[in-house]
């Protein structure tokens, strides 16, 4: 498996995680994407779906996953009213990728302290 398809698929599990801790199961298929476009793209639909729907709980999920607020501010506010559900996507999948980098970083440091 190509490291994109990876790092893909660990994202793909880390939104999931946060999605079902919030009760909404159903928002990250089994699907296997194959790049983070497709996963983007996916994600884009599905939060807009949720966007319409039900913009209570999308705030919520999206303080769960520890999204940038000034971004997301900057976002809402944004006078020209760009396409928010694949702005709201790229900034979930940050969020993941910073995450799954700092747990790499603790296993790596973890593995290389001296056994006590």
């Amino acid at each position: 498996m190509n490291e994109e398809k990876n790092q893909v698929l660990e994202i793909t599990e880390t939104i999931s995680r946060d999605f079902d801790k919030a009760g909404i199961s159903s928002l990250i298929s089994n699907d296997n994407f194959n790049s983070l476009a497709e996963l983007k793209k996916y994600l884009s639909k599905k939060l807009g779906e949720l966007l319409d729907t039900n913009f209570e709980k999308l705030i919520n999920i999206l303080y769960r996953i520890d999204v940038n607020e000034e971004k997301l501010n900057e976002l809402f506010g944004n006078a020209n009213k760009e396409p928010i559900p694949p702005k709201l996507a790229d900034l979930i999948i940050e969020r993941q990728l910073q995450k799954i980098h700092i747990r790499n970083m603790y296993r790596k440091e973890r593995k290389n302290l001296p056994d006590e």
